[in-house]
């Protein structure tokens, strides 16, 4: 048996909801009692998308003995298949746009934000087996068909161990910052595991603009809380670094792809703190570590040792892990510390990285990271088109390059033999909340005609619809609804959005983001304008006089299913 926390005082601040610091005891009451009235099942899907949210539907589902289903990505056919894998599971949800989601994909929701009660008392912490499954992740999916992966509760504890001691204890008035999903591996680890056993409290913001960054780290000075964990992706990183110098930070952490050296030194001189790089995969977890912008060489994690299996292939093992994991990369072990013996490698890159084109090597990863570095691309990958392929392809977003410029940059940075053909200018590349891209949808994006995505003269945003609507005072979803200052429902502009893609053959299949920025009154007419982009990355905007009502992110889908 391990606790739901550790390292709190009773008092002590988990994470702060609704501008309201949430005590020990409080998230403790509040998990106790949300676990109370969930369904009597195995498995639930958090669907929750602000972290303090994410947080409680997590503890409220341990505590009721159930796992966390933690789907890869938000499109509607995943949510589907996972409903199918596990017909008894439920939703939990925080925002109108997930519940929205979980209900048209024909699954029973909890709205955890019933249990937002930050005064409640329940002390000492609950206890969980450490052999119950608390999580079972899903791989992305980016090589292949995704798979999951179950997770106990004394596994993911023990993860937290390795990963505070190779990294160091955490210093007073710390607190942690998360911009990368927790239904990941790593977001897993940081943001929800490490607050809950390492007695440092989560940040409520989850920053995706540089200006949201600023924000959350303003606020948390305001918090009295002035040495900040950020934790984030290289792509996120360069975003944040380029807009310039957002504040006090203690530490960056990033994983999920790689991270340029370049990059990490030059964050490093700028923001005056260390950056710091995970490798580990969703099997694992965090297994090594290193400071890029000082060396390319990986430490192993507290108590981590990798081994060759009878057939040379890489293995991490001990540590935290509770049996040996396959790692699919190729190590070059350089050295370990004459006291420690802790080891040391050069990651070489993963088996099917590698392409062998003209009698050359190179790998896929490393070609990306050279594209990257051009100035003026944003994000970029380097792929095969077809397995079979004798030319790679490359994929770019790169708004203010010319093609003529972006050529021109590729060939003085890439030899000749891996130049890519064809090279996809598209607005935004199709990203899953983990940060990462199918190999079957870079694939599908190829195998379109040529002047879908790679002609300059078709725009970026490939359609642009609009509609004007208005929700009758007699429509029955008012009913009950803030009797006496009836409020149009957050799920009734998202009905509109779909609406308005269906007219045009298209299908709602991911709600990423949903903001709601003031209240709707009935019989009031709303303006809506839906940018569909080439590749079926969408956003919205729903305004009343020229004033913002609503906005968010999304994908959409062809009616046929082609996304």
């Amino acid at each position: 048996m391990r606790p739901l926390l550790q390292g709190f005082a009773p008092q002590s601040i988990v994470t702060w909801r609704a501008d309201q610091p949430v005590s020990a005891q409080a998230f403790c009451a509040a998990a106790t009692s949300l676990a109370a009235r969930l369904p009597d099942v195995k498995h639930a899907v958090n669907l929750c998308e602000q972290g303090p949210g994410f947080l409680a539907a997590s503890a409220g589902a341990w505590c009721a003995g159930q796992a966390m289903l933690l789907p890869p990505d938000r499109l509607a056919a995943t949510l589907i298949r996972i409903r199918d894998q596990y017909p008894e599971a439920y939703c939990m949800g925080d925002t109108l746009g997930a519940m929205a989601m979980a209900h048209r994909c024909g699954m029973r929701v909890v709205d955890i934000r019933a249990d937002d009660d930050t005064s409640g008392s329940h002390w000492p912490p609950p206890m969980i087996p450490s052999a119950q499954v608390v999580a079972i992740l899903f791989t992305s999916g980016s090589t292949g068909e995704s798979r999951p992966h179950a997770k106990t509760w004394g596994e993911l504890v023990e993860g937290v161990s390795t990963f505070v001691q190779s990294f160091g204890a955490f210093a007073a008035k710390s607190a942690i910052l998360g911009t990368v999903a927790p239904q990941h591996m790593f977001g897993l680890e940081t943001t929800i595991m490490l607050p809950l056993q390492s007695g440092t409290p989560l940040l409520p913001q989850r920053p995706a603009l540089p200006g949201d960054l600023q924000v959350a780290l303003s606020a948390a000075q305001a918090l009295d809380r002035a040495a900040i964990w950020l934790v984030t992706t290289p792509l996120q990183l360069r975003a944040f670094h380029a807009a310039g110098e957002p504040g006090p930070l203690a530490r960056v952490i990033t994983s999920t792809m790689s991270l340029a050296p370049d990059l990490a030194r030059d964050v490093e001189r700028d923001w005056q703190v260390p950056v710091e790089e995970i490798y580990g995969c969703t099997e694992g977890g965090m297994l090594a570590h290193r400071r890029p912008g000082a060396s390319e060489l990986f430490s192993a994690g507290a108590g981590i040792r990798f081994v060759q299996d009878a057939h040379d292939d890489w293995m991490a093992r001990d540590g935290h892990l509770p049996a040996p994991v396959p790692l699919g990369d190729r190590l070059e072990l350089v050295s370990a510390d004459a006291h420690t013996k802790v080891q040391r490698f050069r990651l070489q890159g993963r088996d099917n990285d590698i392409v062998k084109i003209a009698g050359k090597r190179a790998s896929l990863s490393g070609l990306t990271a050279k594209v990257l570095a051009i100035p003026g691309v944003r994000d970029a990958v380097v792929f095969l088109p077809t397995p079979e392929a004798h030319r790679v392809a490359a994929a770019v977003v790169a708004p203010g390059l010319a093609d003529a410029a972006l050529n021109a940059a590729l060939a003085a940075a890439i030899d000749a033999a891996f130049f890519p053909r064809p090279v996809l200018r598209v607005d935004a590349l199709p990203r899953t909340i983990a940060m990462k891209i199918s190999m079957a949808t870079l694939r599908d994006m190829v195998a379109r005609p040529r002047r879908e995505v790679a002609v300059d003269a078709v725009p970026r945003m490939s359609r642009i619809l609009t509609a004007t609507r208005h929700l009758p005072a007699e429509h029955p979803a008012l009913a009950g609804h803030f009797p006496g200052r009836p409020i149009v429902p957050g799920v009734v502009l998202l009905q509109w959005i779909e609406a308005l893609l269906a007219e045009h053959h298209l299908v709602l299949q991911e709600l990423a983001t949903v903001k709601f920025h003031t209240p709707l009154s009935p019989d009031v007419a709303v303006d809506i304008r839906v940018e569909v982009a080439i590749d079926h990355s969408m956003r919205f905007g729903v305004t009343r006089d020229g004033a913002l009502v609503a906005e968010g992110h999304c994908r959409c889908a062809d009616r046929a299913g082609r996304r």
